[in-house]
């Protein structure tokens, strides 16, 4: 079975954020490991912001790829009617 790496710019699925946070957090994990200091602290806050960030828009970016494919199943690409 084939693996992909995830992919960072074009989000599939949520494998896709999964494993950019897993990779992200292990990052961050190595560095504080190696690192001690005030700085390094306050870089990683940033670099954990900017990751949380990421994933928001991920999740959205891949949620509403599935409402459209869902309506092109469905055929349902007009508005309900009230």
């Amino acid at each position: 079975m084939p693996v992909r790496l995830p992919s960072v710019r074009d989000p599939r699925t949520f494998f896709d954020v999964f494993g950019v946070v897993v990779i992200s957090i292990g990052l961050m994990a190595a560095i504080l490991t190696v690192w001690h200091g005030t700085i390094v602290r306050i870089e990683m806050v940033a670099f954990g912001l900017l990751v949380l960030v990421w994933v928001l828009w991920a999740v959205d970016r891949i949620l509403e790829r599935s409402v459209e494919r869902a309506k092109r199943e469905t055929g349902q690409n007009r508005e309900w009617r009230r």
